[in-house]
């Protein structure tokens, strides 16, 4: 038979005593190396499935810029953009050998300088569509061949007032210098976005000594030396560009990349091209 707890005095409860209250295990230590007690399981999550762009690669996630991305991804990118700028480069080039080679061409454009003005503002108005259309494909190639179909027509215009020699000299000086400039940028660890505001209010200058120029020619003297200011702000361009499409643009806007690149050697360009032609004269 079981032993039987008899009452205390003064008991009066007919009822055993209540256990003491639960609490949450917490882990715990004796000094002298007691028993463990166990921490409680914490509760699961209920949101697993994460974010919206949990199922997008993290390369393509919005803010992310080509030098976060893998290394197939930033080779694909490079490929891109260098692709689409040779093939603006032969278009343009082949444009200019039309205008210069085919006398009918030539002679119609000369009589029709009206075209001139339509091709540069007609080439403005589809570079902002192309930045406005920049990730919607087929849209943004679309604005990007009448963009530079455009402007090789500007192009063609202007190097046919040229001879064919300095042509083909500044065409070599400036395919030759940014190619140095392009394998310099990839090499350096220098940070050239820090040239973006410089090279901004050294172009706005340049501009609005050229929009002055318009209606008070300056002597041959000081246009070579704006043509050679003209070189040295799109080389530093070159540089600015080329570190940017990697370190600030996305994989998705290689068409902006190739553009910025287009823009800069098309520039460089009729910069040398001037300086050439004073330099001669």
């Amino acid at each position: 038979m079981g032993k039987v707890t008899m009452p205390t005095p003064g008991d009066t409860s007919p009822y055993p005593a209540a256990p003491p209250a639960y609490q949450a295990p917490v882990a715990s230590s004796s000094a002298g190396g007691g028993a463990h007690r166990y921490q409680a399981i914490p509760e699961a999550d209920t949101n697993p499935t994460g974010g919206e762009d949990d199922d997008l690669p993290d390369d393509f996630k919005y803010g992310t810029t080509v030098s976060q991305c893998d290394v197939d991804i930033r080779h694909a990118f490079i490929r891109k953009v260098y692709s689409i700028l040779t093939a603006q480069l032969l278009a343009t080039t082949g444009m200019g050998i039309l205008f210069m080679f085919n006398q009918t061409v030539n002679t119609w454009a000369l009589q029709n300088v009206w075209s001139l003005y339509v091709s540069a503002f007609g080439s403005l108005g589809a570079l902002l569509g192309l930045l406005w259309k920049r990730r919607s494909y087929p849209a943004n190639f679309v604005w990007l061949s009448g963009f530079t179909l455009l402007e090789a027509y500007s192009i063609g215009f202007v190097v046919s007032l040229y001879d064919t020699t300095l042509v083909l000299q500044a065409l070599l000086i400036t395919l030759g210098l940014f190619t140095v400039l392009t394998l310099f940028t990839f090499q350096s660890k220098f940070d050239f976005s820090r040239l973006g505001s410089i090279l901004f209010f050294a172009l706005m200058g340049v501009l609005l000594v050229g929009l002055v120029q318009i209606f008070l020619p300056f002597n041959r003297t000081f246009d070579l030396i704006m043509a050679v200011l003209t070189a040295v702000i799109f080389s530093g361009y070159v540089l600015y560009d080329t570190h940017n499409i990697i370190h600030r643009l996305s994989p998705e806007e290689y068409i902006v990349a190739a553009v910025d690149l287009y823009l800069d050697i098309i520039n460089l360009f009729l910069a040398i091209l001037r300086i050439l032609s004073n330099s001669r004269d």
